[in-house]
């Protein structure tokens, strides 16, 4: 899916990761406002855009993430699973928010409805911030990533 030439870049998964996690952040953050103002439709959009952008970068940013090598230090490949495992759920809580947010602009307008999204988009900022976490340990702690240390393409 991604092309050759740039399986082989290691600074090209940090570069696109910072993109969706700023969007999925915001997009939680509208969403908040929305419970505020419910009958603010632009605000509804803006969470939709911010959700389907940022779920479109978290794919492109798994895409792009390369495997750790299997010489790194065992606590660095349990923290680099942990950071796939958390940045595969936060994908997959913002692709049911994006669909559940879209369905709301165009089918169900209630507040429960309002609610439970607010609440998995919570949850997915925690995931962000999980997953965060975990990167900048691998990068700051473990050196895995800088200069293509510690790692080898998909």
């Amino acid at each position: 899916m991604i092309p050759n030439f740039l399986k082989e870049f290691p600074n090209l998964h940090p570069l696109i990761v910072h993109f969706p996690i700023v969007l999925l952040l915001l997009a939680m953050l509208a969403q908040l406002a929305v419970l505020f103002f419910p009958k603010n439709n632009q605000l509804k959009w803006l969470t939709f855009l911010l959700l389907l952008i940022g779920c479109i970068g978290t794919f492109i940013a798994i895409q792009t993430a390369v495997h750790i090598s299997s010489d790194a230090d065992d606590k660095a490949i349990d923290i680099f699973e942990a950071h796939q495992r958390f940045g595969n759920l936060t994908l997959w809580f913002s692709l049911a928010a994006t669909i559940i947010r879209f369905a709301t602009l165009k089918w169900f307008k209630n507040k429960l409805v309002e609610i439970i999204l607010t609440i998995l988009l919570i949850t997915t900022s925690v995931f962000v911030t999980i997953t965060g976490h975990h990167g900048a340990q691998l990068v700051h702690i473990y050196d895995v990533g800088p200069k293509g240390n510690n790692v080898m393409s998909k």
